[in-house]
């Protein structure tokens, strides 16, 4: 049974907002390295060599010591020693996916990239003029692709995933849309474009009772309040009684 109150997975005005995790291990050793990581959100079951954990708060921290999604899949991969994959959406307009494998970082992804002069990325040279890819460097979209394969094991002949990452998004087109052909591709589970819909069954995904919720790394009502006590308090507004 789930503890009152839902996670903030929801739509904003311009369209859904969302993050999550996949991890090739064993499902109870990804709850037990979330749980040591405090993290927020939604455990999905066993699927095949992948395990899906949804982040209860999309585009910000979602687990202890500031970590968002992916620091999270960094973790994972690193402690388990094996591939993660962190997605990221926001508003159904900007896509970001970080690739680990083990102690590896794979090329990311942005699909809106910041301007230069906004923000700091793109590639970092070494002293020998090779690329040093960082988690928040964004790299050339054909070397995403070949990366991601690769440490995926994908087959992909015909050259879809770089089309997929290089196309501009159209009037009737959105991230969900190009994120699910992208995990279709990998072969990863793609209810994570549904997950919205969590704590409830979600559609083309788990039942509610497949799914397990961890609040600061704790199930059940105890991880509720553990979530709860962690969440900065408001101050109420000051009442005008003149």
């Amino acid at each position: 049974m789930y503890p009152p109150g839902p996670i903030s997975i929801g739509e904003g005005e311009a369209g859904l907002s969302y993050s999550g995790v996949y991890a090739a291990a064993e499902r109870d050793r990804v709850i037990a390295a979330l749980g040591e990581m405090r993290f927020t959100g939604y455990v999905g079951p066993q699927e095949g060599t992948w395990v899906l954990a949804v982040a209860g708060n999309p585009l910000a921290k979602v687990a202890g010591k500031k970590r968002r999604i992916d620091d999270v899949a960094r973790e994972l991969a690193a402690t388990l020693g094996v591939v993660t994959l962190a997605a990221e959406v926001d508003k159904d307009s900007r896509l970001r996916l970080w690739g680990f494998d083990a102690d590896e970082v794979l090329p990311p992804y942005d699909s809106d990239p910041p301007d230069e002069d906004d923000e700091p990325g793109g590639i970092t040279l070494d002293d020998f003029g090779n690329p040093v890819m960082g988690a928040g460097a964004f790299a050339d979209n054909e070397m995403v692709a070949v990366s991601l394969l690769s440490a995926f094991a994908a087959e992909d002949e015909e050259g879809k995933l770089g089309e997929m990452l290089d196309e501009e998004l159209g009037e009737d087109t959105n991230e969900s849309e190009r994120l699910t052909g992208v995990l279709r591709l990998l072969g990863l589970p793609t209810w994570i474009v549904s997950s919205d819909s969590l704590p409830r069954r979600v559609p083309g995904g788990p039942d509610r009772d497949e799914v397990l919720r961890l609040g600061a790394g704790k199930p059940g009502v105890q991880g509720w309040f553990a979530d709860a006590l962690r969440r900065p308090v408001r101050p109420k507004p000051k009442r005008d009684d003149s």
